[in-house]
């Protein structure tokens, strides 16, 4: 998929880029055969020495290289190294529970408890991956993370699903999305919103019934782990849209982490 990418010069926006496939040059390959002037003289020099620069260049090089609403084209390609992130919070914006899905698999990290599942161990394990996957984390999530921890250093690539969804004309927040793509909750998740993630931390907090907590956390953990079958989902329509050969790459399947999730429930 990268190697359709001509967005690597000043000068090729996505109207050029478009102009270079329909010229009967889809990839890097096809283009560096090219004995005709494609673009112009200029333009095309540039484009083949990135070209070039770009076969051999790290997951940091190519992020620099690539604009930033390009950046999912990077994912296909570095999917392990991802993060899949969201948070909750109290009214007030302070940060309750964590939930994080990555290599390692799921975490959840929460306010006011100690040892591996205090939420001051949430950077460490973000810290980890170069990519962070969420959904309107471009507005909520990364401005409440550097709130909180002023030290921590942003990922190499950010991909914010709530824009990716707009590009391929998904309609919707969240939940409506993933309704609408067949990636079903639990029946007693169903309806569950922000505010309700609220009701669930002041229920827990004056309460200490531990069934609120769990079903806060299954909630949380839902948000993050959904994000690796829709960011899978909403490339493979961005490359239909785009009218690219790519051969279908079936989306994430959630079995074995959702036992994971299970296990992680009981130990509350």
């Amino acid at each position: 998929m990268i190697e359709r990418t001509f967005q690597l010069v000043k000068g090729v926006g996505p109207w050029r880029e478009k102009d270079i496939w329909a010229r009967g040059f889809p990839d890097w390959a096809a283009f560096e055969k090219a004995t005709e002037v494609v673009a112009s003289e200029g333009i095309d020099a540039e484009l083949k020495a990135a070209i070039v620069r770009a076969r051999g260049a790290s997951l940091a090089e190519l992020a620099a290289m690539i604009p930033e609403r390009e950046h999912w084209r990077l994912y296909p390609h570095f999917v392990e190294q991802a993060a899949f992130m969201d948070l909750e919070a109290d009214g007030d914006e302070q940060i309750t529970v964590g939930g994080v899905m990555d290599s390692k698999g799921v975490a959840t990290f929460i306010r006011d408890f100690e040892g591996p599942r205090a939420l001051s161990e949430l950077p460490t394990r973000l810290q980890q991956s170069p990519i962070w996957v969420t959904f309107n984390g471009g507005t909520f999530d990364i401005p409440v993370l550097r709130r909180h921890f002023p030290a921590l250093q942003p990922p190499l690539v950010h991909l914010d699903l709530r824009f990716l969804v707009r590009r391929v004309r998904l309609k919707g927040g969240l939940k409506e999305v993933e309704e609408n793509l067949g990636l079903h909750r639990p029946p007693h998740l169903k309806g569950i919103r922000g505010f309700d993630a609220i009701r669930l931390w002041r229920e827990w907090l004056s309460t200490r019934n531990p069934e609120s907590l769990r079903i806060l956390v299954e909630y949380n953990l839902y948000d993050a782990i959904n994000l690796r079958a829709l960011v899978d989902l909403c490339i493979a329509r961005a490359a239909e849209q785009l009218a690219w050969d790519e051969p279908f790459r079936a989306p994430f399947e959630r079995g074995d982490v959702l036992y994971d999730v299970s296990k992680l429930l009981l130990e509350l």
